[in-house]
């Protein structure tokens, strides 16, 4: 095995700068307050261009050696990271961030801000297969999923997933596919549906890491539905599940992540328990999950 050595700097940098953060030092302001002159932080923002809410940051800065970047996403306090004196920043959604570049040199550390503004979400790529679900008999992508006892009716149709039962049904059920998801990194989901208005009923969209089991229900990570005892779906609807549903663990958050890189297995559920789905069924048109440009 061998050990990659850190030249004494980048030791005297992670030390210091580390040093700094935790105990909230200011080095001095004079030249050789540590044994040499004091770095002057500066750089440049600019968007890449053909790139998707990418902006190459390059420092400008004079004495120093160790650069630390962080972009400003709101959330846990995230360390900076060390790396060159130039970078390039990604954003997946739209706002306003505030990017620090903090540049250690041999006399201490100095710190400088520019503002950031990302006009629109990353809209990403859709890795869901069929997403408009019209690909009726044929379709390869989209699995039936028995869920043991009466099933509800599933058919692809040229407008999209007809989903069915009669009245004073009591009947579950549901189709689904696998997909390949990166650790770590913020997805987006949306379904389209609509409907004239169910009751006791629901319509159901799981982003879970449990295979599918032919005969059993399905329950991992409920993530947006609609749910006539959560008071939505008992008047006509037609919108994204996400903003106009009323249950599930990311209802109301397009955005989903998984901790590790793997299969996840996108799953729409619906049925009735003593009601029907109403007139016409309940319709997706649309169903995507999409992945971040870069």
């Amino acid at each position: 095995m061998k050990l990659r050595i850190l030249p004494i700097y980048s030791w005297m940098a992670l030390i210091f700068a580390s040093s700094c953060w935790m105990v909230s030092c200011t080095p001095n302001n004079g030249p050789g307050g540590l044994g040499g002159p004091l770095p002057k932080a500066s750089f440049t923002v600019t968007p890449v261009t053909g790139a998707v809410n990418q902006f190459a940051v390059t420092s400008t800065s004079t004495n120093g050696f160790a650069y630390y970047w962080d972009q400003g996403i709101p959330g846990p306090p995230y360390a900076p990271v060390l790396s060159g004196a130039a970078d390039t920043l990604y954003y997946n959604k739209k706002g306003i961030y505030t990017v620090k570049l903090t540049v250690v040199g041999p006399g201490g550390i100095d710190s400088a801000f520019q503002t950031v503004t990302v006009a629109q979400d990353d809209p990403g790529v859709n890795i869901l297969q069929d997403s408009a679900l019209t690909n009726g008999a044929s379709d390869t992508a989209w699995h039936l999923l028995n869920t043991g006892g009466a099933q509800t009716g599933f058919s692809f149709t040229s407008t999209g997933l007809n989903i069915t039962n009669t009245t004073n049904s009591n009947t579950n059920g549901g189709v689904y596919q696998a997909v390949q998801v990166k650790g770590g990194v913020s997805y987006i989901f949306s379904a389209l549906v609509n409907g004239q208005g169910a009751t006791n009923s629901w319509i159901e969209f799981y982003l879970g890491t449990t295979p599918p089991s032919q005969g059993n229900d399905y329950t991992d990570n409920k993530w947006a539905s609609f749910n006539t005892w959560s008071g939505c779906g008992t008047g006509p609807f037609s919108g994204d599940v996400v903003t106009y549903g009323c249950a599930g663990n990311g209802q109301g958050n397009p955005y989903v992540s998984w901790p590790t890189s793997g299969t996840v297995y996108v799953v729409i559920k619906a049925g009735s328990s003593g009601g029907w789905l109403g007139n016409g069924g309940v319709n997706v048109t649309s169903i995507t999950l999409n992945e971040p440009t870069p």
